[in-house]
């Protein structure tokens, strides 16, 4: 009787054993079909999540890029507009140079100017930098200097003596020289760059293709100076689905 009861708790045991080792390997098996799952459902996951942080750069670049653009075409507009026909230096699909007082800066002479003098009164001459080209106009004629040091607040020095006499009064102010041209990088990549008085910049970057044309009073395309009353600058930029024009009137 002890035997048979032996053999029952051994067989019983072993039983037990081979359910348990059955248990263990459904619960591998399973734990690796959830890990495979969990691995396949977090790629998809990291893959949108690419996605949409690359979807979200690409806008935000291409808004970054309409806010330069837009800011660059303004300044632009503004500059070309200080711009006369009699100022112009060259005019190009490539290139817009012309002579402007773009920073404003005007005063007059509070003393007679006569032939030989190089320093020279006026009301307010702050801020005027060294080496800058100014244009003193009486009533009937007007001369070109460069200041041979930076303005200050009641005199000028020029580089060199005025030739003629000026009246206290006389007009002064400030004549930059102003280049816009365009720039190709080898990548073939355009931009719109800025010179003034010497100091380049890009202006607007990351174009496909920009060109200026010149228009005449009746409206005819011209290349001849001292004809243009329009500047139309055409811009086909990589952000953008169409060409964008800025038309600007020269001042009479």
């Amino acid at each position: 009787m002890n035997q048979q009861n032996i053999a029952r708790s051994d067989a019983h045991h072993r039983r037990s054993i081979n359910i348990m080792f059955d248990k263990r390997g459904v619960c591998l098996t399973e734990l690796m079909v959830s890990l495979t799952a969990g691995v396949i459902v977090l790629a998809a996951a990291l893959n949108a999540l690419n996605v949409a942080q690359a979807h979200v750069s690409r806008q935000q670049n291409d808004l970054k890029h309409q806010q330069d653009l837009r800011l660059g075409l303004e300044v632009f507009e503004q500059e070309v507009r200080l711009a006369a026909a009699d100022s112009i230096g060259s005019a190009s699909p490539d290139e817009f140079q012309f002579y402007a007082n773009i920073s404003a800066h005007r005063t007059m002479t509070t003393g007679a100017v006569v032939s030989g003098q190089s320093v020279i009164a006026v009301q307010d001459g702050s801020g005027w930098g060294a080496g800058k080209t100014v244009i003193i106009c009486g009533h009937q004629t007007c001369e070109t200097h460069r200041l041979s040091q930076s303005g200050q607040r009641y005199q000028l020095t020029l580089t060199e003596p005025v030739a003629l006499s000026f009246p206290a009064g006389a007009s002064v102010e400030v004549s930059n020289r102003v280049i816009y041209y365009t720039k190709r990088d080898e990548n073939g990549t355009v931009r719109l760059m800025r010179m003034v008085d010497g100091g380049a910049n890009t202006l607007i970057g990351d174009l496909e293709d920009l060109h200026f044309s010149y228009w005449d009073e009746h409206g005819h395309v011209t290349r001849q100076p001292s004809l243009v009353k329009r500047v139309v600058l055409e811009i086909e930029s990589n952000h953008s689905l169409h060409r964008m024009m800025r038309e600007v009137t020269l001042r009479s």
